[in-house]
């Protein structure tokens, strides 16, 4: 068995986004990333907790491949959103700022849109298209969640948001906790998404905002204070110190590497749904491992173990309090699977099984309606950054 060094220095947005910008509403202001200039948009909503960056190597593989714009939002109290009521979660709020920011963002005329959302995102573009509000929307894609399974686990999450950490001393204690625990299991997206899913405690500025104006405290390893983030081109450097900061120091971490198992990968069958209601095969999905099972309560010893936020010094926290939506988890899921299969344009729902199937969904697939495309996704980690 051998050793391999990973890596936990977090990254930039912009290696995976070509524009950052802010976007005014009545509400407050939204920040978005986007990257391709042509071709249909892929909006992207991302689940509670996370942040628009956990779309970063999704959109960048994607628009590799495919003529398409790629446009990735930070909800209401998340990322670097500024919004005046960060209190309200509500399905119809958050609904409604989604579009609000389309109409800001295209006031005359729009491209062809595609909704895409995860989890409580995945509500949200589910209740957006149900809506009819958007005259050029033309699709829907719903990643891991379905009403049933999820109003089932809702009583789990009470127990895995008080299993997290509160806080860490540095990002990269942030991002080693967030793979080693297996919250994210890709490393890259984890270096990329998780610094949005964070704030200094001393300040409640964002960690990525820290990123770009080099006040981040990349390591707490290295006691000279704050550092800049690294770059492609050139090493960062710490303040008060003239010591590089590299991915060769106390940042990477020698892990004992896992042997393979099943190097055969195994192929699912895969059907999407045409413009004119027709299903049609596309080509086989390659998958190589399982997804672990939803709300898996993160368990894992982390590399450091976690701390106290009062005994960590310049530490991050959580940029959003979860356990405060909590009374809104209900309302976003409730009579979801009736409103995704209302919806006329085409439309794809991910998923990890069949198993996950509410009874409403299992009814509408073995029935063969047009209404259901489903694609069995076994290793959606690979393109993007969520935990099922």
């Amino acid at each position: 068995m051998g050793r391999r060094n990973v890596s936990y220095i977090p990254q930039k947005w912009n290696k995976y986004f070509n524009i950052r910008d802010d976007v005014e509403i009545a509400s407050g202001t939204y920040r978005i990333y986007r990257r391709g200039v042509e071709g249909p948009l892929l909006f992207f909503i991302h689940g509670g907790g996370f942040s628009a960056l956990s779309w970063s190597l999704l959109s960048k593989a994607i628009t590799e491949d495919v003529r398409c714009q790629c446009l990735a939002v930070d909800m209401r109290g998340h990322g670097d959103t500024q919004c005046k009521d960060e209190n309200d979660y509500s399905i119809e709020t958050l609904a409604n700022d989604i579009i609000q920011i389309i109409f800001a963002m295209f006031p005359t005329e729009a491209p062809p849109i595609i909704l895409i959302g995860h989890s409580m995102g995945g509500a949200v573009a589910v209740h957006v298209a149900q809506k009819r509000a958007i005259p050029s929307f033309a699709g829907l894609v719903v990643v891991d969640v379905v009403e049933g399974t999820a109003l089932e686990s809702l009583y789990s999450m009470t127990t895995f948001l008080r299993s997290r950490p509160q806080g860490f001393r540095s990002l990269v204690d942030g991002i080693s906790w967030c793979v080693r625990s297996g919250q994210i299991h890709n490393v890259e997206s984890a270096c990329i998404s998780f610094p949005g899913q964070l704030k200094r405690v001393a300040t409640g500025e964002s960690a990525t905002r820290e990123l770009d104006k080099g006040t981040a405290l990349i390591d707490a390893n290295d006691l000279c204070g704050p550092t800049s983030c690294p770059s492609s081109s050139s090493t960062a450097t710490i303040s008060h110190s003239t010591k590089p900061f590299t991915s060769s120091t106390t940042s990477t971490i020698s892990e004992e590497e896992e042997p393979e198992e099943n190097e055969e990968s195994s192929v699912v069958p895969c059907f999407v749904e045409k413009g004119n209601g027709e299903m049609k095969p596309s080509q086989p999905l390659t998958v190589s491992h399982p997804l672990p099972p939803m709300c898996t309560p993160a368990t894992e010893t982390a590399v450091r173990p976690p701390v106290p936020i009062s005994d960590a010094t310049g530490a991050y926290t959580w940029r959003i309090d979860l356990s405060k939506t909590e009374p809104f988890w209900r309302g976003w899921f409730s009579n979801m699977s009736s409103l995704f299969l209302s919806v006329p344009e085409p439309k794809l729902l991910l998923v990890a099984g069949v198993d996950r199937l509410d009874k409403e969904l299992t009814i509408a697939q073995m029935q063969g309606k047009k209404a259901l495309p489903l694609l069995l996704l076994f290793r959606l980690e690979l393109l993007i950054s969520y935990r099922p």
